[in-house]
């Protein structure tokens, strides 16, 4: 007849049998173990992923950063420079170069940056600044998208609704070896996606693929 035992640790208690040789013992000890094998792989997946992000960089892009793309035309590269020429809560105003075709410049007011939800669909023309119509902005992001991607994890651009989708290897951003701290997002139909610029003050378009509304854009460069 086996032998009813309790061990009691740290307020918890554990009770098993043994009938002399320890085998029901060992059931325990089975249990304990795997226990432990799920802790310490929790453990290991909570660091794998807190080290991912933490190799990401994010960067300071404010009034005088330059940012070299390189564009998509009619299935020919083309390098487009982009520069920040003035940036506050209620303005911005983003150059833009085309070796052998011109520059121009982009203005965007208070309403554009607060609530345009779409991009202008105009061919820029070199020597021109244009500002934008209060629903339109270029290159940027205003602050309903941001806050539609941060609190509902979606939002709408150019009539495409975007869904934002977790960061991972598989998605992440690169310039030289270091990820970039970008938002991935992808259409609901997946043939349309952006990576954008984690930053509230100014959420950039860093990258676009299957762009239905223009070229599509890759950043090289941010200086």
């Amino acid at each position: 007849m086996g032998q009813s035992l309790q061990c009691c640790a740290a307020g918890e208690s554990i009770i098993f049998f043994t009938n002399g040789c320890g085998k029901h013992r060992s059931f325990v000890y089975f249990q304990k173990k795997n226990k432990m094998r799920t802790l310490f792989l929790g453990l290991s997946l909570f660091i794998s992923g807190t080290l991912f992000s933490q190799q990401k960089f994010l960067p300071d892009v404010k009034s005088g950063t330059k940012l070299q793309y390189m564009a998509k035309v009619d299935g020919q590269d083309v390098p487009v420079g982009f520069s920040i020429d003035s940036a506050t809560s209620d303005f911005l105003k983003i150059g833009w170069s085309v070796e052998g075709y011109g520059d121009g410049a982009w203005v965007m007011n208070k309403k554009s940056l607060e609530s345009a939800t779409s991009s202008s669909g105009e061919n820029p023309q070199p020597g021109v600044e244009l500002v934008l119509p209060d629903d339109q902005l270029m290159l940027v992001l205003s602050r309903q998208q941001w806050n539609a991607l941060k609190n509902d994890k979606k939002m709408a651009h150019n009539g495409t609704n975007y869904v934002l989708v977790p960061s991972s290897t598989e998605n992440e951003l690169k310039l030289g070896d270091k990820a970039v701290d970008a938002l991935y997002v992808e259409s609901e139909n997946k043939s349309s996606k952006m990576w954008i610029l984690n930053s509230a003050s100014l959420p950039v378009m860093l990258k676009v693929v299957g762009n239905p509304n223009g070229p599509d854009l890759n950043v090289m460069t941010i200086n």
